[in-house]
């Protein structure tokens, strides 16, 4: 390694001159070229020792014995000015205003109630913390989390920060959150509402046909509407969609025909519905239909309901899962077959009611009969005087007792003076096994002769059933 400094010359003009300040010129171990710096300084001796501090801090930065002079900078930089930067590359990378502007809302909160100064002092531990103080459903806590962890994995990305500490931190579980859950509505609620409904009766109308989000029918404008054609639609423009991107509606004659009478000759740049109806208004107009804003499961019929009266409305008339997918425009059928689904409202009773029958219809006989055992078979022999059980049960312990007596008596060794290697002292085992468990006795019959040549004992008592 070799490191001098010296003063530049020039030629401004064609005249040669020397710098006022010193310059530095330096070449680490394992580089083949030099590097030179401007120092900024007069005096030699204090150029020299910068240089120095410079390349001994280069030194350890090389060995890993302290970060980089990018990593140190940033960890001082301030919170809110890499959360400047950060929505800054949000809003270059084409994000949507209303998703930009909730993250920029989350992580000025996060930085004035934890205390983050700068990003040094941002970490997992306070954050912990402040979650535990809050009173937050879960879903929005998570949404929290999901923030500041995206923040300070862009910047361990750029370099900012070490690693990111938020890697793993265990989002809220969700299954136990409180908040409440909607419930779909049949037709004849349906209809009883838009009798009652008046002016707002259109608005529901298109909620219900096309599952559009408030925001995006409070942005449909005259021009969307294209009624005209033999395939009438709605297009709804990918700066009015949750997802971003463009989304035609196929709508039907009817509601095509109630739009066309509505339009009245409005500009195509007007909107189709400047107001939106409010969760109140909507309640209203439940109530006048007769309907129960709010079921006794605590379940309730909100505007953001009409978009799960759509969905269940496709399923219940047999629509293909993937359609209706698609025509609620969710990228995850777990979505669409889970929240958004009225499990009540589905027909599980009719569908296990419509499976074909068991049991012949010609000539039907209960299954078990007193004098069936519990597999079926008959328990009684032929001519028991009263048919019970225990009297079957009697007699077949007799006919065991008799066949392992038989089996006590054979000889230890075979007729070639040979010794006999089959153990009697599993035969009482085997007995009492079949004795205690009557209703096994085909099982253990079955099983027996299988395993007969391996224990002879239990082969011959099974077989003497």
């Amino acid at each position: 390694m070799k490191c001098f400094v010296f003063k530049p010359k020039r030629r401004p003009g064609g005249k040669s001159a020397v710098s006022t300040c010193y310059s530095g010129r330096y070449r680490l171990s394992g580089e083949f070229r030099d590097t030179t710096i401007s120092l900024g300084v007069s005096d030699k001796q204090v150029a020299e020792a910068k240089l120095r501090r410079i390349v001994q801090e280069l030194e350890r930065e090389g060995e890993g014995l302290i970060p980089s002079r990018k990593l140190r900078d940033g960890l001082q930089m301030p919170f809110s000015g890499l959360v400047e930067e950060y929505v800054a590359e949000l809003n270059s990378l084409g994000r949507n205003a209303k998703y930009v502007l909730g993250v920029r809302k989350q992580l000025e909160t996060l930085g004035e109630e934890c205390g983050w100064g700068t990003v040094k002092s941002v970490g997992a531990d306070s954050f912990l913390k402040w979650r535990q103080r809050q009173k937050l459903t879960a879903k929005t806590l998570n949404e929290y989390l999901i923030s500041v962890s995206a923040l300070m994995k862009w910047a361990e990305r750029l370099e900012r920060i070490a690693s990111n500490p938020f890697r793993h931190v265990i989002r809220v579980e969700t299954s136990a959150d409180p908040t409440f859950s909607r419930r779909s509505l049949t037709d004849g609620d349906l209809q009883s509402l838009l009798r009652v409904s008046g002016p707002r009766a259109l608005i529901y109308l298109v909620a219900i046909k096309t599952g559009l989000r408030r925001g995006e029918l409070l942005q449909l404008q005259w021009r969307d509407a294209h009624l005209d054609g033999p395939e009438p639609f709605l297009l709804v423009r990918a700066s009015t969609t949750k997802n971003g991107k463009l989304a035609p509606i196929p709508i039907d004659e009817e509601l095509a025909a109630e739009l066309r009478r509505y339009r009245n000759g409005a500009e195509p740049m007007e909107s189709l519905f400047p107001l939106i109806p409010r969760v109140p208004v909507l309640h209203a107009d439940l109530v006048a239909a007769g309907i129960d804003p709010v079921d006794t499961a605590g379940k309730r019929v909100d505007f953001h309901a009409l978009r799960m009266i759509f969905q269940m409305r496709l399923t219940l008339n047999g629509v293909s899962p993937r359609v209706t997918q698609e025509a609620m425009r969710h990228s995850d059928p777990k979505l669409t077959a889970k929240t958004y689904t009225d499990a009540g409202m589905l027909p599980t009773r009719a569908a296990i009611c419509s499976l074909p029958p068991l049991l012949p219809q010609s000539d039907y006989s209960p299954i078990c009969s007193p004098d069936l055992g519990a597999d079926g078979h008959s328990v009684s022999p032929a001519g028991a005087s009263d048919g019970t059980v225990d009297d079957a049960r009697t007699r077949m312990d007799t006919r065991f007792r008799h066949d392992s007596a038989q089996l006590g008596t054979m000889s230890h060794e075979t007729g070639n003076g040979a010794r006999c290697r089959v153990r009697t002292r599993k035969a009482p085992l085997v007995i009492r096994y079949l004795r205690v468990q009557p209703h096994n006795w085909p099982h253990n019959v079955a099983s027996g002769l299988r395993k007969s040549r391996k224990s002879p004992w239990l082969g011959l008592a099974c077989r003497t059933l």
